[in-house]
């Protein structure tokens, strides 16, 4: 492909000055021969112009006559004519004589003999019969130019085509050298495409490091269980089944948020504008139900009556539920929900008088099935994938999450939903 390229251009640039040269010799030979005639045509009209005058007239009349002519005009003597052309010439004759190269002499005998008219010398490609040089430059140097363009391009389609085969052959750290400019829009594309690649690369790799972890835990204590159950009392039995049914709703809460998780990505955004606060008021009642038995928590709300937010509704209600469910978990008594907004942002924050998140642990907190501490462990529920989950749906709306300390006491977790797409 890039032999063919190269052969295209070099192809189209001989095409190009072959043309340019053809249009020049065409242009000059056909506006030479206009010329001439025009010129010629002009001394014959200042012939007889003062042929129509008195000879003692005619010399005033030709100083009129020659301001608007380029051609020089002379008035001269039969007796000088004859000498130069070397023979005797007669009343209203016509004489050209080319002196050198493209240069010629016209003289015409007036009828009444009394001299004669010598125009000359006549050049008939004058200056502005020349092809002008702007065309010149045109003809010749554009292709020159696009040719060159040309063979920059091909380089740059050189280190994409590079940076593609070592891609598909699972180096996806290969990177085309972006150095800026309307050129390298091909490169900064490549880049962005291999970037996303590499991501989701990576991301599905600890992912599946991450759940064969996560779903060895309950399977083995699983297993151990059921090896137990044979030769025991009822007692127990019952105890070690209610240990299996906790293990089974581990493992249907980690399937449901893996499913979640994945096709985060995956679904189609439904951007509409809605009235958030029905859905939350629902899923704070929800999240209280999860809350510890040696708990009481309250939900209150700061939100406006005239709240709106411009999100997928289903994604949205899911981020949301995750992080009251998340508050709720790890709350001493009082969770706080509220919506404020900017020009540019829905800000929906959620706050808790828990122990909170420590600096040094929110940037991990959006690592998928990372527990950020004891208290946030089977004792309060959850498999690490809330805030992934909650991270990767702020993502898809060019939304942002942040995690601070709450005026509460606990965890601040703010989204920023965009007023426009």
């Amino acid at each position: 492909m890039r032999r063919s390229f190269v052969r295209l251009v070099v192809g189209s640039v001989v095409a190009s000055w072959a043309v340019g040269f053809v249009v020049i010799y065409s242009y000059a030979r056909s506006r030479s021969w206009t010329d001439e005639h025009a010129r010629r045509d002009g001394v014959f009209l200042v012939h007889e112009e003062l042929d129509q005058e008195p000879a003692p007239n005619r010399a005033g009349r030709l100083r009129e006559l020659q301001q608007h002519f380029s051609v020089d005009f002379a008035l001269i003597t039969i007796d000088e004519l004859e000498r130069r052309i070397g023979r005797r010439a007669g009343p209203g004759e016509r004489i050209a004589r080319r002196v050198s190269g493209r240069e010629a002499w016209y003289f015409l005998v007036f009828e009444d003999g009394q001299g004669a008219l010598a125009a000359g010398p006549v050049d008939p490609v004058n200056p502005e019969g020349v092809l002008p040089v702007g065309l010149i430059f045109a003809i010749v140097c554009i292709p020159a130019i696009i040719g060159l363009l040309a063979l920059r391009v091909e380089q740059r389609l050189r280190k994409v085509e590079r940076a593609s085969e070592a891609l598909a052959v699972g180096k996806f750290s290969a990177r085309v050298d972006d150095q800026g400019g309307p050129s390298d829009e091909l490169a900064a594309t490549f880049n962005a495409m291999a970037e996303r690649i590499e991501y989701l690369i990576r991301s599905r790799e600890e992912l599946v490091q991450a759940v064969s972890h996560e779903l060895g835990s309950p399977l083995s204590r699983l297993r151990f269980h059921i090896e137990l159950l044979s030769g025991v009392s009822d007692e127990d039995r019952d105890e070690r089944l209610s240990a299996m049914t906790r293990d089974l709703d581990a493992l249907d809460e980690l399937v449901a948020e893996l499913l979640c998780y994945v096709q985060t990505d995956e679904l189609e955004l439904e951007r509409v504008e809605f009235n958030p606060i029905r859905g939350l008021t629902d899923l704070a009642e929800l999240a209280r139900l999860e809350a510890p038995d040696d708990r009481e928590i309250d939900v209150d709300f700061v939100l406006p009556d005239n709240a709106t937010v411009l999100a997928d509704q289903r994604l949205f209600l899911r981020a949301i539920e995750n992080l009251l469910r998340n508050a709720v978990r790890h709350a001493d008594g009082r969770v706080q929900v509220v919506l404020t907004d900017d020009e540019k942002h829905v800000r929906l924050s959620i706050h808790d008088d828990g122990p909170g998140i420590p600096d040094e642990l929110r940037d991990r907190a959006t690592t998928p099935f990372v527990r950020l501490d004891a208290d946030r462990s089977r004792t309060t529920g959850g498999v690490g994938l809330g805030l992934a989950i909650v991270s990767r749906i702020m993502d898809r709306h060019g939304g942002r999450l942040e995690i601070g300390d709450s005026p509460l006491g606990g965890a601040k977790v703010a989204t920023l939903w965009p007023k426009q797409t």
